[in-house]
């Protein structure tokens, strides 16, 4: 144990701080194992002699740039294909049906925010090409965001090791959909078309990325701080569209406010996007009532 954890204690709890300043997330419990291994080889990477040089450089600099990879490599969630697989039946059983009928001949377009390593977008996207005959009018667009990382690398490349693909993704869809290089795997052009990754904070102002029918984040909130959830979901209601879908999966909810959605199916963890209001302006030249009261000169009530 004393060759995996080098640092001082206090370099531990200090990198702990930073990620939840930088990015809302706690690191959990086993945060002192998961910086060694994660960041040990950034240290290699960056030109640093060991991860005890990297981190001091870190605190004693205050390099931004610095500070935006170490939390980057710590965010990078190890993720497999159809990790959820009833919020993948829920979507084509009742999230799909409703966007279709509330956005009739519109190319469908498909938020996976947190993606990681591109496991559920590109999953998400296999899912859909099995089931084309039955969407065969409908157009989709996939996005995955996150933090830029190796991991987001990984994604866009859509690279994935034996050991990826044996994690959750039946032998029949590795077959179909990947093509073998060297060791490794490599999503088929037939499903990589209609999948784009992009690098975003996530709990910046998301404006930038546009408007989505459906944003997918599946039990991940709970991952986050107090006020790093108000942040998400509040960017999240500004990028779902009017009629759109917000997806949390069975395990997070709303936290008893709305951020302008109503729930679906509560317990599955989906809501659906208020229309909001229209408010008619006013006709300048409408007569609008006195506020006399009788029928007498002079007796108009004051109020």
């Amino acid at each position: 144990m004393r060759s995996v954890l080098s640092l001082r204690p206090s370099y531990y709890e200090a990198l702990k701080r930073l990620t939840v300043e930088l990015a809302g997330v706690n690191l959990g419990k086993d945060h002192a194992f998961l910086i060694e291994t994660r960041l040990t080889t950034l240290a290699r990477k960056e030109g640093f002699a060991g991860l005890v040089e990297m981190i001091e450089e870190l605190f004693l600099s205050g390099q931004s740039r610095l500070a935006i990879q170490v939390v980057s490599e710590l965010l990078e969630r190890d993720t497999h294909f159809y990790s959820d697989k009833q919020s993948y039946k829920d979507f084509e059983k009742t999230v799909l049906p409703g966007l279709l009928k509330s956005f009739p001949g519109e190319k469908i377009k498909i938020l996976s925010f947190g993606c990681s390593s591109g496991q559920e977008p590109y999953g998400l996207a296999i899912q859909l090409q099995k089931n084309k005959s039955v969407w065969a009018d409908v157009g989709f667009k996939i996005t995955g965001i996150d933090y830029p990382s190796s991991a987001l690398d990984r994604a866009v490349i859509g690279k994935y090791s034996h050991f990826d693909v044996q994690r959750g993704l039946p032998i029949q869809d590795l077959v179909l959909h990947f093509e073998p290089k060297g060791e490794d795997w490599i999503i088929k052009p037939a499903i990589k078309e209609f999948v784009e990754f992009k690098e975003a904070h996530l709990l910046s102002n998301l404006g930038d990325i546009g408007e989505y029918h459906a944003v997918l984040f599946l039990n991940r909130l709970n991952d986050y701080s107090g006020p790093a959830q108000i942040r998400v979901l509040r960017s999240l209601s500004k990028i779902v569209q009017p009629k759109g879908c917000l997806m949390l999966g069975s395990e997070n909810s709303l936290k008893g406010l709305n951020y302008g959605f109503e729930a679906i199916d509560a317990q599955k963890g989906i809501f659906m996007r208020h229309v909001p209001k229209v408010i008619e302006p006013e006709d300048p030249n409408l007569k609008k009532p006195s506020n006399r009261k009788t029928f007498e000169r002079n007796s108009v009530v004051s109020g």
